[in-house]
């Protein structure tokens, strides 16, 4: 059975940390929390309960995340959900949880953003970068995974 597939928006409680696989191959890893809001019976809205989630992502958006996110940024992030259990030290069952991401963009809710203009006009440049997307991609193997 294949993971689910999971879209949601995070605070970032961390910067990212962008790390290098045997092959070279870049990934990077992001903290983030995700809380409802919720109302009390006198109709006051407050925080629900934090749900802390490791985001992690592989090759060229690796490299991107680390130029466009910091602490404190809100992203919309889609991608496999999965749960990792271990016992720690202490003998205490532990459980964390992350997402493989797919795709990851800063909110535009509370910030605006800016983005180069990648591809341009120029066919010949998009042709590039699509050939370029497909060796970073080609290049990542099973061993850089992060865990």
């Amino acid at each position: 059975m294949a993971l689910p597939t999971i879209t949601g928006e995070f605070g970032l409680i961390s910067d990212p940390e962008l790390k290098f696989g045997n092959s070279g191959a870049s990934w990077a890893k992001i903290r983030g929390v995700a809380k409802d809001r919720v109302r009390d019976a006198n109709g006051k809205w407050s925080d629900g309960d934090p749900t802390y989630m490791d985001i992690v992502c592989f090759g060229k958006e690796a490299d991107n995340l680390v130029e466009s996110a910091a602490k404190g940024d809100t992203i919309v992030v889609t991608g496999k959900f999965q749960q990792k259990e271990w016992t720690g030290e202490d003998g205490v069952k532990k459980t964390s949880y992350r997402i493989l991401a797919d795709t990851i963009g800063v909110s535009l809710k509370w910030t605006p953003a800016k983005t180069p203009r990648v591809l341009g006009d120029n066919p010949n440049t998009a042709q590039a970068n699509i050939s370029n997307a497909a060796q970073v991609l080609g290049s990542i193997q099973p061993e850089d995974a992060p865990f």
